[in-house]
């Protein structure tokens, strides 16, 4: 999910309906995360695919699936996700948290972009930050604006549907390298972060070789019949409803 530039719209980012098979899932780690914080010198990353809402997309929102069942598996999807984070045995102080669609900004501008959106994600984004988290902006400012203007171009346009998927699958491959790199740069060894990213996202494969990645346990549990469902969905209705 990104913002525009000026903060007001949302556009979504997913293409496809897999979430990255390569995560390994620890879920054990994942309730009882300082047991493997602190070994050597490994940074440790939790990975939440996120599923967008309509909050998520402001004026883009019809560029998602109709309201519906998607509406109903995206509550309960955000319900588990909230339920297994209030359920892990750790403390947040001090954990940095990334969200796909975040711009690298001031962080004043961060905060004020946190705190406008009214989306299941963004609601977990601001409950991390009342137990002390750090929520960083993530995301290169210009690759976001090209995005969000070839998706703004492309929900009812067929012409510019055909430019955005020539150029999407690198926009996104950059997109990916950019939040790995700035995932890096500020995460010290041996520290915690959380990523929060579209269902398209790829961004393990294209971290430093230190990171050990956990993919929530609900996530690994509900995709797999979200995303079947909403392929199921597009096929009978012939669309490209986007997740």
């Amino acid at each position: 999910m990104i913002r525009s530039p000026v903060g007001r719209a949302k556009y979504p980012d997913a293409r496809r309906t897999a979430y990255a098979p390569c995560l390994r899932d620890e879920s054990q780690y994942l309730r009882c995360p300082e047991q493997k914080v602190h070994m050597g010198k490994k940074r440790s990353l939790i990975y939440v695919p996120v599923l967008h809402s309509p909050e998520d997309m402001g004026s883009l929102a019809s560029s998602l699936p109709p309201p519906g069942d998607y509406g109903v598996q995206v509550a309960r999807y955000w319900d588990r996700v909230e339920a297994e984070f209030h359920s892990m045995r750790r403390v947040w102080d001090g954990v940095r948290v990334y969200q796909d669609g975040l711009p690298e900004a001031r962080q004043d501008i961060v905060a004020r972009v946190v705190a406008d959106v009214d989306s299941p994600n963004y609601r977990l984004l601001r409950w991390l930050a009342s137990q002390g988290a750090d929520v960083v902006g993530t995301e290169d400012p210009v690759l976001l604006q090209e995005e969000y203007e070839l998706v703004k171009a492309s929900v009812a346009d067929d012409a510019a549907r055909r430019v955005y998927a020539a150029r999407a699958a690198q926009l996104l491959d950059e997109r990916d390298r950019y939040i790995a790199a700035r995932i890096d740069a500020t995460l010290a060894a041996g520290a915690a972060g959380v990523l929060f990213v579209g269902l398209q996202h790829n961004v393990a494969r294209v971290l430093p070789a230190d990171f050990e990645v956990a993919i929530l346990r609900c996530a690994r549990e509900l995709l797999p019949a979200i995303t079947a469902s909403l392929a199921a969905q597009r096929a009978a209705g012939g669309q490209s409803g986007r997740e």
